[in-house]
């Protein structure tokens, strides 16, 4: 017998399928998410930014509902999740934070986990370039945020290794048309749409360039570049590059990207020595 899990309103979801999907913030998450959705087949649920081990339903910012891969429109929850059918596809998305090694299913449906990444120099430049558009954060505040997430990424460096998840580089998935191929028929997806969709207006769009922007004309890659100069990401940096713990698991994943920290720890001590 199908569980049921019920929110505070009392609308029941009872799903015959479930995507579990975990990232960091500013990982191209809902770019990723729009995808799957738009990919799915039959009734579909998003429940977004839920909190882990409790009901999606109860702790969701918001749910949204698909038809055969089309967004459907229409006020209230309740009216979404009947909109969406019987025995959807129900992805339940997960912000900061990674899957545990142990796990509980959250219904009694097929379950797949999944984590969207992104290379860590592009990732951290993104995510800082946005917070530091919140005006009630200092650099106190805005080095405290960018330590703990940076803590959480190195987490999700050895977890984007294990069997029981599928990893999606949002990298390769925003450039490569044959990537986007190969991880639908991995989540078994039926591939009906491999474009990549509208930009998302969650969290304000592109930290850079806002959420009007088509998406051919995002500048993902060049993220690093444009923070290059920014010393308080100079200072993020500096300070992963000198843990050789996230160096060496950055190292199996982004090999790029640790070999760029190491030269500029390299470079920086050889400017202290010299001063």
């Amino acid at each position: 017998m199908a569980q049921v899990l019920r929110s505070t309103d009392d609308a029941a979801l009872v799903p015959g399928r479930v995507l579990r999907v975990y990232g960091m913030r500013r990982s191209g998450n809902h770019a990723l998410i729009d995808w799957i959705m738009r990919n799915t087949s039959g009734g579909g649920l998003f429940l977004n930014n839920c909190k882990p081990g409790r009901d999606p339903l109860e702790t969701t910012r918001a749910v949204t509902a698909y038809r055969d891969g089309a967004q459907l429109d229409m006020p209230g929850r309740e009216a979404r999740i009947a909109a969406a059918g019987d025995a959807p596809t129900a992805l339940v998305s997960y912000e900061d934070r990674m899957p545990p090694l142990e796990r509980k299913p959250l219904y009694a449906a097929p379950e797949t986990c999944v984590i969207i990444y992104r290379s860590f120099l592009h990732w951290a430049a993104s995510l800082l370039r946005k917070i530091q558009g919140n005006p009630g954060y200092g650099p106190v505040d805005r080095m405290r945020v960018m330590m703990n997430a940076v803590n959480t990424y190195g987490t999700m460096l050895e977890r984007v290794q294990d069997g029981d998840v599928v990893p999606l580089l949002y990298d390769r998935w925003n450039t490569e048309d044959s990537y986007r191929a190969e991880m639908a028929a991995r989540l078994d997806l039926p591939g009906r749409d491999l474009s990549k969709g509208r930009v998302q207006s969650y969290g304000g769009g592109s930290s850079f360039q806002g959420k009007s922007v088509a998406p051919e004309t995002l500048t993902t890659d060049q993220r690093a570049a444009q923070m290059a100069d920014d010393l308080e990401y100079q200072l993020i940096l500096w300070t992963a590059a000198r843990d050789p713990h996230f160096i060496a698991r950055l190292a199996e994943v982004f090999p790029e990207d640790a070999l760029r920290l190491s030269d500029l720890l390299r470079t920086a001590k050889a400017e202290v020595t010299l001063t």
